[in-house]
């Protein structure tokens, strides 16, 4: 799978499954310590989970290619307010997110790329994505 990044900061996850999950390895090109997750304020990380977004930054823009297994279930715990997500290894329409009990706040899935923030309305393999709740529960992406 092939995922392209823009120089300069980008929101990424991890859409396969990998044997080491370390950025540096899936990101060889990416800028070293500029791995951050969001948990109520940034947090620097180290390795990527499935499901989770981060901010990676790199000097230019470029592509990395990943192998590894196809990620075709998630279930996303979230916590209220903001948070940063990753999809599948397939795109994943908005509208076909698993919301049971209605957490999502409509119209706040927002997408990062060299224009800025962006409303979306897929998830895409590699890219992070930021989400607001209106209460902590859980969201499922599936492939159907």
């Amino acid at each position: 799978m092939n995922i392209g990044y823009n120089s300069n900061w980008n929101l990424v996850g991890l859409p396969v499954v990998m044997d080491d999950p370390n950025y540096l390895i899936i990101f060889p090109e990416s800028i070293e310590e500029t791995l951050y997750s969001f948990d109520s304020g940034y947090v620097q990380e180290i390795d990527l989970s499935y499901g989770s977004g981060y901010w990676l930054r790199f000097e230019n823009y470029g592509t990395v290619t990943l192998v590894g297994y196809g990620l075709n279930q998630l279930i996303i715990d979230l916590n209220q307010g903001w948070n940063l997500i990753s999809g599948l290894s397939y795109t994943v329409e908005i509208n076909a997110i698993g919301d049971n009990d209605g957490i999502i706040v409509s119209g706040t899935i927002y997408g990062f790329g060299s224009g800025g923030y962006s409303n979306s309305e897929y998830l895409e393999p590699g890219m992070g994505y930021w989400i607001r709740v209106n209460s902590p529960g859980i969201i499922t992406l599936e492939n159907y």
